[in-house]
């Protein structure tokens, strides 16, 4: 089966989720008889393609419950839900709350990522919340750079450096934040933590609303991962779009929460 065309049908869907579905067209894009292709969506995703369309309906309703003031009700419509008990059914099935609990801001945010079949094999639970946080005041190593390469030298070199003056074990007592930006064509990096240190530079988060991502781990090849992950799933996803050019990563309790400011 060619992937190319598995894509573009899920960009079908995707685009005609508050619309009646045409599992003729599914075929027609795919050159593929519909009995065929549902056995290869089964086998690839380990679900049925009416299972699927059913999961980003639902995640898309979650995200205009919980982010908009429609009606719950016009919400279930539009998403082909053909009355209330249907769709609070459903609703709790997948998500362990109701719409209402939803619009309450009760559970975590939960979205279920668009399939994308170059990474079907390592499909993904984003743990994660949308969160507003207020300004938060850094006090941190800083390096730059012109080009990108450069600057991952540097920081290799910075956190050699922080390991030998004492400063990482600093950093991690209180938790110690990374923070990569990219301002006027140069490439900076920040190093450290909220607790103050005088000779340290003062580094400011802005007050901003931010999607934070959990990973039980600080190894930086799982990081590097699931920040491929966010960006090729969460974020074709989701309505939400990255705010600025800046990414912060939290070290914490053997964890890295991963801050992207969203609008």
């Amino acid at each position: 089966m060619n992937f190319d065309r598995l894509n573009k049908m899920i960009k079908y869907i995707e685009k005609n989720l508050d619309n009646e579905i045409d599992y003729n067209e599914l075929s027609k894009i795919t050159n593929t008889n519909i009995f065929i292709l549902e056995r290869i969506f089964m086998f690839l995703t380990d679900m049925t393609i009416i299972e699927y369309i059913k999961k980003r309906r639902l995640s898309k309703a979650f995200e205009e419950i919980r982010n908009t003031d429609l009606k719950i009700i016009d919400i279930a419509f539009k998403y082909q839900y053909n009355s209330a008990s249907s769709f609070n059914r459903a609703f709790k099935q997948l998500f362990s709350i109701t719409p209402t609990e939803c619009r309450n801001g009760l559970g975590k945010y939960k979205i279920i990522p668009i399939v994308n079949f170059k990474y079907i094999r390592n499909d993904y639970n984003f743990d994660y919340e949308i969160k507003q946080l207020d300004t938060i005041s850094l006090y941190c190593y800083h390096v730059t750079s012109k080009n990108h390469s450069d600057l991952l030298y540097k920081i290799r070199e910075l956190y050699k450096k922080v390991k030998t003056n004492g400063y990482y074990n600093k950093f991690n007592e209180v938790g110690m934040y990374g923070i990569s930006s990219k301002d006027n064509g140069l490439y900076h990096y920040y190093l450290g933590s909220t607790k103050y240190y005088q000779n340290l530079e003062k580094y400011v988060i802005d007050k901003s609303e931010y999607a934070i991502f959990k990973l039980i781990s600080k190894n930086q090849e799982k990081i590097v991962d699931l920040e491929e992950k966010i960006n090729k799933q969460w974020l074709p996803s989701t309505n939400y779009n990255i705010k600025n050019n800046h990414k912060i990563e939290l070290y914490k309790n053997n964890c890295c929460y991963i801050y992207l400011p969203i609008k």
